[in-house]
């Protein structure tokens, strides 16, 4: 067996990761080594280059002793072109230098420790580091494992709905499998959300584990399982950029319009040494379908942003009006806002299930959501006409997503204080919204209606 060389990493987990840093903390730092490093990769794995050249020059080395190495001709690891442009000036203003159509044909080695490169150009580049970045694939290792087991491999993993192997026996998940011929799905799961699709794949073995499935719980994986979870993307880059991009599943766009944007909204505030950019895009549903920020200030919790995707951007408190007229300076700061934790809430999807089906009821309501749908599927529905449901909302729809929208805020006040509720307007004597809309539906100030126990 080949012996493996120091210095060469292909890091693809955090025990992976965690070799690359104890190897530079001893082989690459320390007072008067000069230790060139080079990052490998393509513009598909662009991101993950900088964000290694971001962890190098945070644990101290020298952004003039990083090469980014790649075959591309340009280089474009960030999809949005100015966000790209400000993160590759970034790196150079550390001193990170990017050599294009760079294909390393050689690790050269000494001793078993890495000491250069040779290019396919035959170049020849001396580096005590090699970081490579590049697609997935199965190794030896793991392709014998396969093999001893007899388990069907066709360029991934062959599962059923059920994520079975052809033995039954054995469950395999994750962005390694496809689903069998036979359930006619040729979607590429690396492309979907890995930690839903691992919550899937819990669930399909309890079901067999667990003997008191019902057959109705094994029927629900008898067909292949939606994928609609968004996805996401974060890391800090060089510069002291942080990077996060969400956008939605490509399971949300049945008709294959997902790079349809209805509307793209955009703050930019490139002015140094404060660096915010933000743009978000709007589906011709008139649902938030992406986010993407880059910014010189930490973004905590960033994952929550996962849960504004596929949000009505009716929801965004006027986010399209507020920004044409430039009353927004900042769309990650905007949404950051106090007004805005009722959508971060664990419970706040559990909300609007309930409201759309109470509202359901409703035939007015009934007759304006066929309406829209019927155009939707005709391919002809604008934001305009979605957006307009709420000039027609009838009184007792409206009334009911009042009441349950003020429940929801009185029940979980600890969490969300920042609100003013019917209950708490009453107590203040205080003229507001509850107050006026009480007088046009009917609804007591004070009141706290009873819904389903589940909000």
């Amino acid at each position: 067996a080949m012996k493996p060389v120091d210095g060469l990493f292909a890091p693809v987990n955090l025990a992976q990761e965690d070799a690359v840093e104890a190897y530079v903390k001893e082989n690459v730092l320390g007072e008067g080594r000069e230790v060139p490093c080079v990052v490998y990769g393509t513009s598909a794995t662009g991101l993950d280059m900088l964000i290694t050249a971001g962890r190098l020059i945070e644990m101290g080395v020298p952004g003039s002793n990083i090469v980014l190495c790649y075959p591309d001709e340009v280089f474009t690891p960030i999809e949005d072109e100015h966000a790209c442009e400000l993160a590759l000036s970034a790196a150079e203003d550390e001193g990170v230098r990017f050599v294009p159509q760079a294909e390393i044909a050689e690790v050269k080695q000494m001793s078993q420790r890495v000491v250069g490169v040779r290019l396919s150009d035959d170049r020849d580049m001396d580096c005590g580091l090699v970081v490579a970045h590049g697609e997935k694939g199965v190794d030896t290792a793991l392709f014998r494992a396969l093999n001893d087991q007899s388990l069907v491999f066709d360029g991934r993993i062959v599962v059923d709905a059920s994520f079975k192997t052809n033995d039954p026996r054995i469950l395999a998940g994750g962005d390694l499998i496809k689903f069998a011929r036979r359930t006619q799905d040729t979607r590429r799961l690396d492309r979907y959300n890995q930690r839903e699709m691992g919550a899937l794949l819990s669930e399909a073995l309890l079901v067999d584990v667990d003997p008191t499935s019902d057959a109705e719980g094994r029927s629900a994986f008898t067909k292949v399982p939606p994928l609609m979870a968004p996805l996401g993307f974060a890391g800090r880059l060089p510069g002291g950029l942080h990077y996060v991009h969400v956008r939605a599943s490509p399971e949300a766009f049945p008709q294959g319009d997902h790079g349809e944007v209805s509307r793209a909204l955009v703050t930019d505030n490139a002015a140094p040494p404060d660096t915010s950019y933000g743009r978000m895009e709007v589906d011709k549903y008139g649902r938030v379908s992406s986010l993407r920020f880059l910014c010189n200030v930490p973004i905590p919790d960033s994952w929550t942003f996962k849960n504004l995707v596929l949000l009505p951007v009716t929801y965004l408190n006027d986010i399209i009006g507020r920004t044409d007229s430039g009353m927004i300076p900042d769309i990650r700061a905007f949404l950051s806002d106090d007004w805005a934790r009722a959508l971060y809430h664990d419970r706040f999807p559990i909300l609007r299930e309930q409201l759309e089906k109470a509202v359901q009821t409703s035939e007015h309501m009934a007759s304006v959501v066929n309406t829209l749908w019927l155009k939707v599927k005709a391919g002809d529905v604008f934001v305009s006409e979605v957006t307009a449901v709420d000039t027609v909302l009838a009184k007792d729809a409206r009334l009911q997503t009042q009441d349950g929208l003020n429940l929801f805020l009185e029940c979980n006040s600890d969490l969300l204080p920042g609100y003013l509720t019917a209950h708490r307007a009453a107590e203040m004597q205080t003229n507001n919204v509850w107050g006026h809309t009480a007088e046009r539906v009917g609804l007591e100030v004070g009141d706290v209606p009873v819904m389903d126990d589940n909000v």
